[in-house]
């Protein structure tokens, strides 16, 4: 996992490097002896129609004592329907938490964006979302989340961006309610 994240941070530095000199809006790029301005004076496309991909490393925290806090990661794809409306299924898998068997969660949810406005902030997006899922320790059973993050993203970098999240987790069953951190990289395609 090290070397991924050392080649990770190695391609977004390279990426960052070639493209410094292309500016957020090519219309209001100037260029002079001494300064360089850079302006946004449109809203961000980072946030338009289509699919995104997602890697994470996810925090799990159960609400019973008897269960260790734990780590893993996971993917994700979603679709946007638009800048705001979107569908996203995900998949994480932690560690065992002392129940003996690694825990598996799959998840369904429906998020809403509101990607901000203005010269500085136009690719930041804060976002909540909810839905149903399913988690396996053992034994499956069925969840519903819901939840808050904000994403990041970089117009010169294609739009590639960070994000992190937190969601609160109802269990249908034995399972205990839990709570989940997930930071990690958005692709968009």
């Amino acid at each position: 996992m090290k070397a991924f994240l050392i080649l990770l941070g190695s391609s977004l530095l390279l990426c960052s490097s070639l493209q410094a000199g292309w500016g957020w809006d090519k219309q209001a790029y100037r260029s002079s002896k001494s300064m360089v301005e850079q302006r946004v004076t449109s809203p961000s496309m980072c946030f338009d129609t289509g699919y995104e991909f997602s890697l994470y490393m996810t925090g799990f925290w159960p609400q019973d004592p008897r269960l260790n806090n734990t780590t893993g990661g996971g993917v994700a794809l979603g679709y946007f329907f638009g800048h705001n409306l979107g569908l996203e299924g995900s998949y994480h898998l932690q560690g065992d938490g002392g129940s003996g068997s690694d825990i598996q969660v799959g998840k369904l949810n429906a998020v809403y964006r509101f990607p901000l406005g203005g010269e500085c902030c136009s690719t930041i997006a804060p976002y909540i979302f909810g839905g149903p899922g399913v988690i396996s320790a053992g034994t499956s059973e069925m969840i519903w989340n819901l939840g808050g993050g904000i994403d990041w993203r970089f117009e010169s970098w294609g739009c590639v961006g960070v994000f992190a999240d937190y969601s609160y987790n109802w269990s249908q069953g034995t399972i205990p309610d839990f709570t989940m951190l997930r930071a990690g990289i958005r692709i968009p395609f």
